[in-house]
C-alpha cells in the first residue's frame, strides 16, 4: 500500500464516515482551517499547514495567527 506524505482524518457528529484524504502527489502538501462561531460571526481558530521540500515533510500550526508548533520529518 503506497503511503502519501500527509494525511488527515476527522470524526464529525451527525456523520456516518470519517472525513479523511490527503494530496496525490508526492510532493502535494494541505492548508487544513479549523474556524469557531464567536459573537455571531466566524473566526479562525487553528490552521495547519503541511508541505515538502523534497528531502523534507513539515508540519506548521498556527493559533492566533502566531507560530505555535512547527516540525520536519525526513521523507
Amino acid at each position: 500500500m503506497a503511503t502519501r506524505n500527509f494525511w488527515i482524518k476527522a470524526e464529525v457528529d451527525g456523520r456516518e464516515t470519517p472525513l479523511s484524504g490527503g494530496p496525490r502527489s508526492k510532493d502535494g502538501g494541505m492548508d487544513v482551517l479549523l474556524t469557531v462561531r464567536e459573537d455571531g460571526g466566524i473566526s479562525e481558530a487553528v490552521r495547519i499547514v503541511c508541505w515538502s521540500d523534497g528531502a523534507k515533510n513539515i508540519v506548521r500550526v498556527f493559533f492566533n495567527g502566531e507560530i505555535i508548533a512547527e516540525r520536519e520529518y525526513r521523507r
